[in-house]
């Protein structure tokens, strides 16, 4: 697998600075920790994190849930037994190399398995990370905002590592200003940092707030920030998945660049794999034979499956030479 993946460490740098974020094409990864599963079941991808970035993945799709004052990535009841620190210092990592690049990185509670189970919670009993010493086991004696202030703060301090998040000293009851991420962004003020989408609740100033997300559904927020969402998922049909992912991506195409487009492509019968084998050729076929123009960002399972489907997606992008973006 990894002989046939077609790298894009570095697709960004033609992409000139003063394009706005809102109007980018960006290839991204459902649940992209979710490299083992039982049985297939919660597994969505094939390769992790530093060959996702190397394949040209900017956009991450990050579950966790707060267990014991500490951030453990999740898809639903699977816990993969990475926490956020691994999720930073990944990034870190790929963006202290390829200063040329962002990604944007969506966070998202998914605390209500463990918070129903108790001790008998996936990140109690599979999870291997360090937990905090909590004075009543399984329980947070913070809230989910405020551990990952803690946490980002105890990996990156004051480093400028987001755009649109500024961590503050645990403790100082403070959220520091950070810009906002609007139309008016473009690449060259986001090169070499994060994006934060945040999709949990929290206060304003912190990221982009997506925190309003209806389950299995095909939405717009109704309040600024404004954004566009497919997120169909829940066994829908092969057939119909596909229009509605083909639509949602016509519709970002012509749609108002003053709004964040996300189309999910992944959908879930028994595993999801079952449905990106059948979606993912069509959608790079329909993607090879598209006219250039902003598609938003598309979440893919298995997304080296084909492998030019990632090329295809950062090739909507009209001024980047995805053929030198190696």
């Amino acid at each position: 697998m990894m002989d046939e993946l077609i790298t894009h460490t570095s697709w960004m740098l033609y992409v000139p600075d003063d394009t706005p974020v809102l109007s980018l094409s960006i290839p991204g990864t459902h649940n992209s920790c979710c490299v083992h599963g039982v049985l297939g079941v919660g597994k969505t991808q094939e390769l992790d994190l530093p060959d996702q970035f190397n394949a040209g993945i900017r956009f991450l799709d990050i579950r966790f849930t707060h267990y014991q004052d500490n951030l453990c990535v999740h898809h639903d009841v699977i816990c993969t037994e990475k926490s956020y620190v691994n999720i930073l210092t990944a990034c870190l990592d790929f963006l202290g190399r390829y200063p040329s690049e962002t990604i944007l990185v969506s966070v998202s509670d998914e605390s209500r398995v463990d918070d129903v189970l108790g001790k008998f919670a996936p990140s109690q009993v599979a999870c291997k990370l360090p937990i905090a010493d909590t004075a009543t086991p399984g329980k947070n004696t913070r809230s989910f905002e405020d551990t990952f202030n803690a946490k980002t703060w105890e990996c990156i301090e004051s480093l400028p590592l987001f755009y649109n998040f500024i961590a503050a000293p645990p403790g100082s009851n403070s959220v520091a200003a950070s810009p906002e991420l609007t139309s008016k962004t473009t690449l060259g003020d986001v090169r070499g940092r994060i994006v934060l989408l945040r999709r949990f609740e929290g206060s304003q100033g912190v990221g982009f707030d997506l925190s309003y997300w209806p389950e299995d559904e095909c939405f717009r927020s109704a309040t600024p920030p404004f954004y566009d969402v497919e997120d169909r998922y829940q066994n829908p049909g092969v057939d119909e998945k596909f229009n509605y992912v083909v639509d949602h991506l016509e519709k970002a195409r012509s749609g108002d660049l003053n709004e964040l487009y996300i189309t999910f492509s992944s959908a879930v019968g028994l595993t999801g794999h079952g449905y990106s084998k059948k979606i993912n050729p069509r959608l790079n076929d329909y993607l090879a034979c598209s006219r250039p123009g902003r598609i938003g960002i598309i979440v893919l399972d298995y997304f080296e499956e084909p492998p030019e489907l990632v090329s295809n997606v950062i090739k909507s992008n009209v001024a980047t030479d995805v053929t030198a973006a190696q």
